[in-house]
């Protein structure tokens, strides 16, 4: 039996703490003092337009049993200053172009049973010259609030606080609106486009038309090489002639050599790799760096029969 008279007792201290601590939060004071809301924190949007007006279609079309007007920065009012910090005509005369900001509806209802509706419709057009649109972008935010029903529901820290909600709500809608229909529209502070993408177009010029000689010339020299290294080989000096004048025939063999083979046509440049492919597949067991290059040494004929007599010996008597 013991249980009961406590549980008893606990529900008695929750009966008289609890409703104490309700009234204790019901009595702290509410601001009194707010913030300005502005938005040029957020980054400007810069349009390629000649000028940029703002329409407030909410004051000539109030909505009926509108309380926005009662809060410390009203929702139109709101409206304007965001459109005024992040919406830049940033086009020159050329432009020729409008951008209107519209605020179509803007307003907070006192529903019955102490809540908060708050609502904001917005629309940003671009007209031509003619004035005809040609392109738009629309955001819409809406926020309900609960507040205490136990304090003044429509009290200026609830009203701000509403407009407050649905004005982050609206910088990011509207923003990715903008950026999504009317990226043609949009320019950076100097007025440069935001959408030129880069464009590339292919080299030509002395530089490409060089570029087949080049290869032309290095696929010929392995051949010329080859042709020089050959008349090394097969021109070799005959009896009585010295190293020296060898190295200047070779010298003007090998150049006379390349001329023509430069020359040749592409046909025989590639039958005479194709020649040469062979001998550099597999290195030579008597020349593994190559062919060699060294003149060859003159060779000395003994003289034919009977070109040459004994000398005759005289006896001394």
């Amino acid at each position: 039996m013991m249980p009961f008279p406590r549980m008893r007792l606990s529900h008695l201290v929750a009966a008289f703490v609890l409703p104490a601590a309700l009234a204790g939060c019901a009595d702290q004071p509410q601001p009194t003092r707010f913030a300005p809301l502005s938005y040029d924190y957020l980054g400007q949007i810069h349009l390629n337009v000649a000028t940029l007006d703002v329409v407030d279609n909410s004051v000539a079309n109030p909505e009926p049993g509108d309380i926005g007007y009662k809060s410390p920065s009203p929702p139109d009012h709101t409206l304007r200053q965001m459109a005024a910090d992040r919406l830049i005509a940033t086009g020159n005369a050329a432009a020729a172009s409008t951008a209107h900001f519209v605020i179509d509806r803007a307003f907070i209802l006192h529903q019955p049973g102490g809540t908060l509706d708050g609502q904001m419709d917005i629309h940003l057009d671009i007209l031509n010259p003619e004035g005809r649109r040609v392109a738009t972008a629309s955001a819409q935010a809406t926020q309900t609030l609960h507040p205490d029903p136990s304090q003044d529901v429509e009290s200026p820290a609830n009203l701000y606080e509403i407009t407050k909600d649905m004005m982050q709500t609206i910088n990011v809608e509207f923003e990715y609106q903008i950026r999504h229909s009317l990226n043609k529209w949009l320019v950076d502070a100097g007025g440069t486009p935001m959408n030129n993408a880069i464009q590339t177009q292919p080299l030509t010029g002395a530089p490409d038309a060089t570029a087949p000689v080049a290869s032309a010339a290095a696929a010929s020299t392995p051949a010329a090489d080859t042709m020089s290294d050959t008349k090394r080989l097969t021109e070799l000096p005959s009896a009585g002639t010295t190293p020296a004048n060898v190295s200047v025939e070779s010298a003007s063999t090998d150049t006379a050599s390349s001329a023509a083979q430069s020359s040749t046509p592409a046909p025989a440049q590639a039958q005479a790799q194709a020649q040469a492919a062979p001998q550099e597949s597999e290195p030579s067991a008597i020349f593994p760096a190559g062919t060699d290059d060294t003149p060859a040494p003159a060779k000395t004929l003994s003289p034919k029969a009977g070109f040459l007599t004994l000398p005759t010996n005289k006896k001394t008597r």
